[in-house]
């Protein structure tokens, strides 16, 4: 009777222990299916974070880009603009003188000499090869040879200022000559006889 007792209680006890070992597995079991219920929540939630972000970060991009070509596009309206306002002072400004010369020789060429004389004149300073009528035919230091008209507007000096005359500059004299261009004409504002040529006494 000791010995089946002592069975009996050995079964219990082992069936005990097997109830306990069961219990801890199925406790890690629901362990285990809550850490993955868990995990995939929380992968759920970073992914749509970053979608999230991905989605703002786009649409900022979208509007850096949409604001930059704005700018762009100003820039280029108003560099357009700019052009056009010069194309129309330049129109304007070549019709004005068109409408100058065109007055100018309506009265009688008259106004030609006021063109030039608006010019900015060259000075050349030169030997004098040769006279022919009221044109005098110069060789400045690099032997080139300069045709400098003269008319009676020229103002003809010598080098105290005194007025001179086209007869008293001679082949061989040294002048100063302040000139402007009249189409393909040098016409000279003013001569300056500078070195006359030295006679030789007899």
């Amino acid at each position: 009777m000791r010995k089946l007792m002592i069975a009996v209680t050995a079964v219990a006890g082992l069936t005990m222990v097997t109830g306990c070992k069961k219990d801890d597995v199925q406790s890690q079991r629901e362990d285990v299916a809550e850490a993955r219920q868990e995990a995939a929540q929380e992968t759920a939630e970073a992914r749509q974070d970053e979608s999230k972000e991905l989605a703002s970060a786009q649409e900022n991009a979208n509007e850096d880009i949409a604001e930059a070509r704005q700018d762009a596009n100003d820039k280029i309206a108003g560099a357009n603009e700019e052009v056009r306002d010069e194309e129309k002072d330049l129109a304007e400004a070549q019709a004005n003188r068109n409408e100058d010369l065109a007055e100018d020789t309506a009265a009688g060429g008259s106004g030609m000499a006021g063109t030039t004389s608006a010019a900015a004149a060259t000075t050349v300073n030169g030997r004098v090869l040769s006279k022919s009528g009221d044109t005098l035919t110069l060789v400045d230091s690099t032997n080139k040879e300069l045709k400098i008209k003269t008319n009676d507007k020229t103002a003809m000096l010598d080098n105290s200022r005194k007025a001179v005359k086209l007869d008293d500059i001679e082949e061989g004299s040294q002048v100063r000559a302040s000139y402007v261009m009249d189409g393909k004409d040098m016409v000279a504002r003013d001569v300056t006889l500078v070195a006359p040529v030295k006679k030789l006494d007899k």
